[in-house]
């Protein structure tokens, strides 16, 4: 409520020049009403005067309202006195120095949420997930990376290895061919004990087991038979699978308490022949029930965590009759802004009735966009920020209150889908996010121990500059690319992409769009004017090298992080698209250029109208 009213008290300040117009306009307004007859002279003066008694008497209101407001931010709930000269003085300057404050934090673009810096509410566990579906890290990174998490808050992992495991026996072929070997896993773990972060790994057991069901000889055990999307929950075969799964997993985690078991986004269910007669919430509830089962059977001290979304719309009792709450924990994940948009007060009270505690899921990355390759640092902060109001309101209405937070990051969207932010140039992103939920807020106080972790030079850190500008840079390119963090380099590569990319996609348009001689119908009929051609093309040489360029830089600048795989698809994806397109101008140019004699107009029309029901009446 405190900084809800500073923020008030500081706009009534900064607009008292627009308030004393409308107070005057008002005052002109009631005097017009109460005398309806042509003004003198005089009139004009005395509504001019009763105007400005009105304004100074209002301007004077708000001065007090706000030393008023700033008095109660800093503590002092007095009430306010008449004031000598001095005292008008000091509190003059008290409200200029809380303006000038103010206007700082405005700055930055931190997105305002009403939270209490003074009692800030910390998760008391907070996880960084790594997904290792997309662009799975060097060890090399990661030793690298495990103590700067440490260092900003980070109380443990969450590995979602998919494919990347040392699967073995008649699961071994679905791992990947550049996944981890069991001796790099253990050496992931030592790294983390290192730094005193709690392992959590995450298997899929229901949905997004695409890795598994893509195969032919897991085919079988697809509820949709053309789909490896989701699993059937009613073969034998099915638990056969995830009772391998999650032995070979928690084998090499001796030493971790919980498993998370996934089960979020089931697309397909209740399709298959022998699922499709029963209810679906009777369907999920009965296979995670299974697979809790499974997991607490054979490893009685590990508690299970599932994904919440497939239990939003389940009634709370269908929930205690299958005793969900002694199963599992559930994790409620939102990355939009708006948290409670998603996931409601009924549904919180839902929980609280049937499970102990609940935790939570935010992003640093991969939640906006599934091509991405930088993530938009503000719309995470204010993610992360909210997530912190709504679990200081909800964590009294559970029994053992809130288990902790997880900050995901996406590098797939799933199995099949491309890559969007690699990891590197989202650190930036996680540093800010995961400082703001170990400290309960985010403020212009964080500045040092930010640019600290992020090894940013002295001068960055000028007394009084913003040292982030999330409204006009989002990305932080402009702030941070001097900064020398675990993957800076292509940190600062995605910044020149953007600029590359945005000068490409300019040519482009104007070579095939804008401009008359290069179009696709000029390509398709071979008619053009070679000079005009010529002029057309001067510049692609220059922007062509500036893409071959590129690629290259990436793929240094990847490749103390990344293994070839990955660097090859990142550059194939972003990158060589635009080189191609430039070469097929190169040569269409050529093209139009070799022709020196051409038809007489009207040129003939296409004769693929004649397929697509176009009807033409040439003569």
């Amino acid at each position: 409520m405190n900084n809800y009213l500073q923020r008030i008290g500081f706009t009534v300040w900064r607009r008292k020049t627009t308030i004393i117009v409308l107070g005057g306009i008002l005052a002109f307004l009631i005097f017009g009403v109460n005398f309806i007859r042509v003004p003198e002279k005089d009139d004009y003066m005395k509504e001019e005067r009763d105007a400005q008694v009105i304004a100074d008497a209002l301007l004077r209101s708000i001065n007090v309202k706000f030393v008023e407001t700033v008095n109660r931010f800093k503590g002092n709930s007095a009430q306010p006195t008449e004031s000598t000269n001095m005292d008008q003085n000091k509190e003059d300057l008290t409200v200029k120095n809380q303006v000038e404050s103010l206007e700082i934090e405005q700055q930055l673009g931190i997105p305002f949420v009403n939270l209490d810096s003074k009692r800030p509410y910390v998760p008391s566990k907070r996880i960084v997930h790594f997904d290792l579906k997309g662009a799975p890290p060097r060890i090399s990174y990661l030793k690298r990376l495990f103590p700067l998490i440490k260092t900003m808050g980070a109380t443990g992992i969450l590995m979602e290895y998919e494919d990347m495991f040392p699967f073995s026996g008649f699961l071994k072929n679905i791992t990947a061919k550049n996944a981890y070997t069991v001796e790099q896993i253990k050496e992931i773990l030592d790294l983390a004990e290192e730094s005193k972060l709690d392992v959590i790994p995450l298997i899929q057991t229901f949905g997004h087991v695409e890795f598994v069901l893509k195969h032919p000889e897991f085919s079988n055990i697809r509820e949709v038979v053309g789909s490896p999307q989701a699993l059937c929950p009613s073969r034998n075969s099915s638990l056969n699978f995830i009772k391998e799964l999650v032995t070979q997993v928690m084998v090499l985690h001796p030493n971790s308490k919980y498993l998370h078991i996934g089960c979020d986004e089931v697309f397909q269910m209740g399709e298959c022949d022998v699922c499709r007669l029963e209810l679906h919430e009777t369907l999920f509830l009965r296979h995670v029930r299974k697979v809790a089962n499974i997991v607490h059977e054979k490893y009685p001290e590990v508690r299970v965590i599932i994904w919440d979304d497939m239990l939003r719309h389940l009634s709370q009792q269908t929930m205690i009759d299958m005793n969900l709450g002694k199963l599992v924990e559930p994790m409620v994940w939102v990355y939009a802004e708006d948290i409670y948009r998603f996931v409601q007060p009924p549904v919180w009270d839902k929980y609280a009735v049937v499970f102990k505690t609940a935790w939570t899921a935010s992003a640093f990355k991969g939640a906006f966009g599934e091509t991405m390759y930088i993530p938009n640092t503000k719309r995470h902060l204010e993610n992360n920020l909210r997530w912190l109001d709504v679990m200081s309101q909800q964590s009294s209405v559970f029994k053992q209150g809130m288990a902790g937070i997880v900050l995901t990051g996406w590098q797939r969207y799933d199995h099949f889908a491309v890559l969007c932010e690699l990891l590197p140039a989202a650190v930036p992103s996680l540093a800010i996010n995961l400082i703001a939920v170990s400290k309960g807020y985010f403020n212009s106080s964080l500045k040092d121990q930010f640019l600290s972790a992020l090894s940013c030079p002295i001068q960055n850190n000028l007394r009084n500059s913003p040292f982030i500008s999330l409204d006009s840079d989002p990305f932080m390119w402009e702030k941070l690319s001097k900064c020398m963090f675990p993957g800076s380099p292509f940190f600062r590569l995605t910044y020149r992409l953007h600029s590359t990319e945005k000068e490409t996609n300019e040519y482009l348009h104007l070579t095939k769009k804008q401009k008359g001689w290069m179009t696709d119908y000029n390509i398709r009929h071979n008619y053009s004017l070679p000079l005009r051609v010529e002029e057309l093309t001067n510049e692609l040489p220059r922007v062509y090298h500036g893409m071959i360029s590129l690629a290259r830089s990436a793929a240094d600048a990847m490749l103390d992080i990344f293994d070839g795989y990955t660097i090859s698809e990142w550059i194939e994806q972003h990158i060589y698209p635009y080189i191609i397109e430039l070469e097929t101008i190169q040569n269409q140019s050529l093209a139009l250029k070799s022709v020196n004699q051409w038809p007489s107009r009207p040129l003939p029309p296409l004769k693929d109208f004649k397929r697509l029901g176009i009807p033409l009446s040439v003569n």
